[in-house]
């Protein structure tokens, strides 16, 4: 391979190596007599922004843009943007994320690196260019998702709430597969610079049927990314999953992922720009339907957590609805109202920590274990 492409993702690969470093000497520390098998989790919380601190660095003195072969990944200007803005989000919400992971006494030091394995798939999910690495690497972050909603080991609802996101996420990935499968079969490829080239023949009237094979199986994959990033009707297991895992998963999954899945939808919705009209009407369907059932469904809630889970679906469906102009106005409006949303999250979630705080030290006094918030518990504060 090149010296140029391992320069490129020089970033990602030292990423790597300080998880793996991480967890080889943390596993060994906490495992030590001699310190009297201590308890790390603040120390994971430094090194865990230490690394996330050097891999920005690395970032911005990045000036290679280059690709693997079959472009696999593309590691161009637009992708290097979107793992500079994705480190700076996780940077600034890491200290939300360890406030509520201590409130909640998880007290386990491997949370650090199941997030940081996320946050690795994340950054290469930025990168993809090809439906089969894009299968692989959204799996990878699946996967670490299941662990951190189930992380509350003697919560019932953390267990039901990562049973029901591994249901959930392991049909949307067959789905996945089902259509990735239409595609491969209809064009023999799922490079999405090869799609882009190969679809500008099929609208043509001598290959009507293959055109309608590449539309089903283009549903299909787009469907996956819906669920992905919690558009209704795609929406759910998303109340449950958030209610339920711990305050410090749910941070994660409302806040991380939807960046680097954003950056994915839009190099996939470029590389079917010569049949973008045919589904165009998905998005604006799910566009209205995320802003009703968000909506109407957040008046009844009661939980703090359950009412910010149905607001972000909301703010989903105004995300989506750029997707319904092709455009670069509507590409540049979308990212836009991204980090708008970002930024928002991490100062209501850091509300929502706050009240957590306040909830815990109440219940001090009468020995009682912290639950769940209610909208009542911040009346007349």
């Amino acid at each position: 391979m090149d010296t140029i492409v391992l320069k490129s993702f020089f970033p990602e690969i030292f990423f790597s190596l300080g998880i793996f470093l991480q967890l080889v000497f943390n596993a060994r520390l906490t495992n030590t007599l001699k310190y009297n098998y201590p308890i790390i989790d603040r120390e994971m919380f430094f090194q865990t922004f230490f690394i996330l601190f050097c891999v920005l660095i690395l970032f911005l003195n990045l000036n290679i843009e280059c690709h693997f072969s079959n472009f696999l990944f593309v590691n161009d200007a637009g992708a290097i943007y979107t793992k500079i803005t994705f480190i700076c989000t996780s940077l600034l919400v890491l200290p939300v994320i360890f406030r509520s992971f201590v409130l909640q006494q998880l007290n386990l030091f491997e949370y650090f690196i199941v997030l940081s394995l996320s946050s690795f798939a994340s950054l290469l999910l930025a990168s993809v260019a090809d439906l089969m690495s894009a299968y692989i690497i959204i799996e990878m972050q699946t996967l670490s998702f299941f662990v951190l909603a189930t992380y509350k080991r003697d919560s019932a609802f953390s267990a039901e709430a990562g049973m029901k996101y591994f249901i959930a996420g392991s049909f949307m990935s067959g789905i996945f597969l089902f259509g990735s499968s239409f595609i491969y079969g209809a064009l023999g490829t799922l490079n999405f610079s090869d799609l882009s080239i190969l679809l500008s023949f099929t609208s043509n009237t001598n290959f009507e049927n293959l055109h309608f094979i590449v539309i089903f199986g283009v549903l299909l994959v787009t469907f996956t990314l819906l669920f992905k990033i919690s558009a209704a009707p795609f929406h759910f297991m998303s109340p449950d999953v958030y209610d339920g895992a711990p305050l410090a998963s749910t941070v994660v999954f409302s806040v991380l992922p939807k960046i680097a899945i954003f950056t994915f939808f839009v190099r996939w919705l470029a590389a079917l720009s010569n049949i973008y009209f045919d589904i165009q009407f998905i998005f604006i369907y799910v566009a209205i339907f995320s802003l009703i059932f968000g909506t109407f469904f957040a008046i009844n809630q009661k939980r703090i957590k359950r009412l910010l889970v149905f607001s972000s679906i909301v703010q989903v469906g105004f995300m989506v609805a750029a997707f319904s102009q092709y455009s670069v106005f509507g590409m540049t409006s979308l990212f836009y109202f991204l980090v708008i949303y970002i930024l928002s999250s991490i100062l209501i979630w850091s509300n929502v920590s706050m009240l957590y705080t306040f909830s815990s030290l109440s219940n001090a006094y009468y020995s009682e274990k912290i639950g769940s918030a209610f909208l009542s518990s911040i009346a007349n504060m």
